[in-house]
């Protein structure tokens, strides 16, 4: 009977443990979602409001996608998690030659 109990307690207290994963992954998501729908309607403002050059805009820009791309990868996706180097590795390696085919065009045209 007791071992009974015993398995009871661990099941319970796993169960409270997922309840409690989930509903902080919810949270992060909510809060990533918002974060998101904020930088997009900073973004549209800024370049709508002409308040700010089109070099300084171009820039304004790039780093509002950048902290997205990160909203993205690390909470909608995950890859923040354990388990997930692969996927990782190949996002680094897709980019690396991403940067040196751009890089290697723009000497050529240049």
């Amino acid at each position: 009977m007791a071992s009974q109990d015993q398995t009871k307690s661990v099941h319970h207290h796993s169960s409270l443990q997922k309840k409690i994963k989930l509903k902080q992954e919810r949270r992060q998501h909510n809060v990533s979602f918002v974060m998101m729908i904020l930088l997009t309607i900073v973004a549209f403002a800024a370049i709508a409001s002409d308040a700010i050059s089109n070099k300084v805009a171009i820039l304004f820009i790039l780093v509002l996608a950048g902290v997205q791309v990160f909203f993205q990868l690390y909470v909608w996706m995950h890859l923040g998690n354990k388990g997930h180097e692969f996927p990782m590795w190949g996002i680094a390696s897709g980019l690396l030659i991403a940067v040196i085919t751009v890089g290697t065009l723009m000497g050529l045209i240049w």
